[in-house]
């Protein structure tokens, strides 16, 4: 049902901008085609078309990691081929004219159904629509909503990518559908994360939220830097799935070196970050932006916090030990 509400919420912005309704944003840039360009001519036919893949350009903020051997992309390109080959396309992938290059296309979504058709020498069936940037973003958003394979860091370089070619926070938050909250989380992984250690790791489908925003908190605290993360992760084999080098990492965190404490980090909000090791658990919130407020009201409350904390755990006590 939600798969089904999806693609309807796709046809529908596909819808409003082929009648000028557009959902987010002013640029108009694809609607100015010239009537005799050979893509406009293509957009105004409808309906499914076979268009060959060598007239098809990249096009928008990045929805996946690229495509290596960590995180064996190649082989989903090439299960997708197979199943093609097999079944045929069942799905059209959705195009626009490619505004400075007359006769090609922008893909808006489809990359990997492209790069199947590609591999097997045929045309792939697409959809062609003249959308401009802000309705492009928005089919783009709801076609990765109906995806389950989408993992949440993947998730969170796409939206760092939408934000990072200039869109605001609120066409942001309308082209992915989720909450203000959501958006942040996904933001304080994607910066907080250097690429490298993330494009090393891999999409891991398998963990979610929590882990990638542990792995975030050890960033942000200095407790694990990107030298030391890519150290791990080199040590591992190439045939070590991506949840796996997540795992690695995170486990990195709890051994004891030398002159390490074991130690295990959390952030159960953005800006605060909670240590805990065998001899103390120390709660910091850093005093920046939004996070001042919420620092200055902290201490103004801690010692009541502390004492309905205290009074709370002696009463569990008192009813554990009867």
């Amino acid at each position: 049902m939600a798969l089904d509400k999806n693609k309807t919420g796709i046809m529908a912005a596909i819808s409003a901008a082929t009648e000028g309704k557009a959902p987010i944003g002013k640029n108009r840039a694809h609607r100015s085609l010239p009537k005799g360009t050979v893509g406009s001519v293509r957009a105004g036919l409808g309906g499914i078309q076979e268009i060959d893949t060598s007239l098809i350009l990249p096009w928008g903020p990045q929805d996946r990691l690229e495509l290596t051997a960590v995180n064996t992309g190649d082989d989903d390109v090439l299960d997708l081929a197979q199943s093609i080959k097999a079944s045929g396309q069942q799905v059209p992938v959705l195009l626009r004219p490619a505004g400075q290059h007359d006769g090609k296309f922008e893909i808006i979504y489809g990359r990997r159904r492209i790069l199947a058709c590609q591999q097997l020498g045929i045309p792939v069936k697409a959809l062609i629509r003249t959308l401009d940037n802000g309705e492009a973003l928005i089919a783009k958003g709801l076609e990765n909503a109906s995806r389950q394979d989408l993992s949440f860091y993947e998730r969170a370089r796409f939206a760092q990518a939408i934000l990072d070619q200039g869109y605001s926070r609120e066409q942001t938050l309308q082209s992915l559908s989720i909450s203000k909250n959501t958006l942040s989380q996904l933001e304080r992984v994607a910066r907080l994360v250097p690429d490298a250690v993330g494009e090393a790791i891999g999409p891991a489908h398998g963990a979610g939220r929590p882990k990638w925003m542990t792995l975030a908190a050890a960033c942000e605290g200095g407790v694990l830097s990107e030298a030391n993360a890519l150290k791990v992760l080199d040590q591992l084999s190439d045939d070590v799935g991506s949840d796996a080098r997540l795992q690695a990492v995170l486990a990195s965190l709890d051994k004891r070196g030398p002159k390490e404490v074991r130690s295990r980090l959390r952030s159960p909000v953005d800006g605060a970050l909670v240590k805990s090791t065998k001899s103390s658990v120390t709660v910091t919130i850093k005093r920046a932006g939004r996070g001042k407020e919420f620092a200055d009201w902290f201490d103004e409350h801690i010692d009541r916090l502390i004492s309905e904390s205290y009074r709370s755990f002696n009463n569990e006590a008192e009813d554990k030990h009867g």
